[in-house]
């Protein structure tokens, strides 16, 4: 198992009390009977090594990605998705992965040996230390490290970029059996980066790499069989692709295969489904996701906008929002610039509910990123009339499962309800899309 230091691994939790808003999305999605499946992500009558190196029309070349575990942010239309690297920062192998976030007292569970002293080198900044060490055991035959090197040396971490060593390393890595080499000397060979460019190869490695669950190879395959470059143009296939990685949270496939849902692309037309997948997309900060839920929001029924204390939600920061709580008279249990999100008693203010926590993101003014009302929900029946209480104010949820988790998509704000019967508690989130993935880094 490999332990990535990406910024999707580490990111602090801003109370306890906050639900997971893509923990949500992603039960929701997956609930739902009919996902894609990446067992039909080969042509007809060949193998999946042969359909991954058939001659295809050439396709716009994508433009190189200066991350490595996620493609840059683009601002183009769905269409123009971006390639994916393997891994934004180096792995070490270890245990499983972790949700430990650098912010939290505690250091992340690492290897004893050289591989975890160079994981911690690496995430306490001391690039040299790192490559030092991964630069012997990479000499010794260790994939992992091979893959490691070449991150170093593609992002210019302690380094000087050289795009040549990195093609080297990506490659040894590759060769030895390592998914996010094979994944990475893939998407080298797909950009044309240090090397001829050549898709069909590409598509080789991201094939081998996919099929061992590299989420970032699927994301690239799928991403391939989508514009026809290296393999057939396929949509089935791609959302094939997509489905995996995004079971595996992969926010670009989340955003793809919302897309698909959306237009019927290899996929039976679904809205419901592409929001979810969509907002978990944009809960991470997809730039497209966030616009195609706008618009979608657009094309559906009117609804009323966000507004809670008198404040416009996509709109307020965290001197307004204290000034508006202030001024209704409702009690903070926290108000701290030392937190991402102030707390609040609102049992006086919002009948039914016990708590509230607002929390925002970084900047001054501190813009709204995420509000949660939680409510006494003793029983289903307590929980249906809160639920009555938001559908009357909203209209029919956007997309949802039964009663215990529903999404209305307002475009700008997503409004979100959860029931949790065990804790007897239902919770009423608003989230901001192009804020909320901030509340939820270090």
């Amino acid at each position: 198992m490999s332990f990535m230091f990406s910024s999707g691994r580490f990111r602090r939790s801003p109370v306890p009390a906050v639900f997971p808003a893509v923990f949500l999305a992603v039960f929701l999605i997956w609930a739902m009977p009919g996902n894609a499946s990446a067992d039909q992500a080969q042509a007809p009558g060949t193998s999946p090594a042969a359909a991954a190196i058939q001659a295809a029309p050439a396709a716009k070349k994508a433009q190189p990605s200066r991350k490595n575990a996620r493609p840059a942010r683009k601002k183009n239309p769905p269409s123009q998705a971006a390639p994916a690297a393997a891994s934004q920062q180096p792995a070490a192998t270890a245990s499983g992965p972790k949700e430990e976030s650098p912010a939290q007292a505690r250091a992340p569970e690492l290897p004893e040996g050289p591989a975890g002293d160079a994981a911690r080198a690496y995430a306490q900044g001391d690039f040299l230390k790192a490559r030092d060490i991964w630069q012997k055991l990479a000499e010794e035959g260790d994939a992992q490290a091979m893959n490691n090197l070449g991150v170093l040396y593609d992002q210019g971490h302690g380094v000087e970029p050289d795009t040549g060593r990195a093609l080297h390393w990506f490659a040894q890595s590759a060769k030895a059996g390592h998914p996010s080499g094979m994944s990475n000397y893939g998407r080298m060979l797909e950009q044309g980066r240090g090397i001829a460019a050549n898709p069909q190869e590409a598509a080789r490695w991201f094939d081998l790499a996919a099929r061992q669950g590299q989420p970032e190879a699927q994301y690239n395959l799928g991403l391939l069989y989508e514009r026809g470059r290296g393999v057939p143009q396929d949509d089935k296939a791609a959302a094939a692709w997509y489905s995996r990685a995004a079971a595996q949270q992969q926010s670009e496939s989340l955003a793809r295969l919302g897309h698909f849902y959306r237009a019927g692309r290899g996929v039976a037309k679904n809205p419901g489904r592409a929001v979810l997948l969509l907002y978990a997309a944009a809960m991470s900060g997809e730039a497209g996701a966030i616009r195609e839920l706008e618009e979608m929001a657009k094309e559906g029924p009117a609804r009323q906008a966000a507004v809670l204390f008198g404040q416009k939600l996509d709109a307020t920061d965290r001197a307004a929002m204290r000034a508006a709580l202030r001024k209704s008279g409702t009690p903070a249990s926290r108000e701290s610039d030392d937190f991402i999100c102030d707390l609040y008693d609102v049992r006086r203010v919002v009948p039914g509910a016990e708590q509230m926590a607002a929390c925002y993101g970084p900047g001054s003014p501190a813009p709204l990123g995420f509000l949660k009302i939680d409510y006494a929900a003793p029983d289903k029946a307590t929980a249906a009339q809160i639920l009555h209480m938001v559908e009357e104010r909203f209209g029919p949820p956007s997309a949802g499962e039964g009663d215990d988790a529903r999404l209305w998509n307002l475009g700008s704000v997503v409004v979100a309800t959860q029931y949790a019967p065990t804790h007897r508690q239902m919770s009423l989130m608003y989230m901001v899309p192009g804020v909320y993935h901030l509340t939820r880094r270090p």
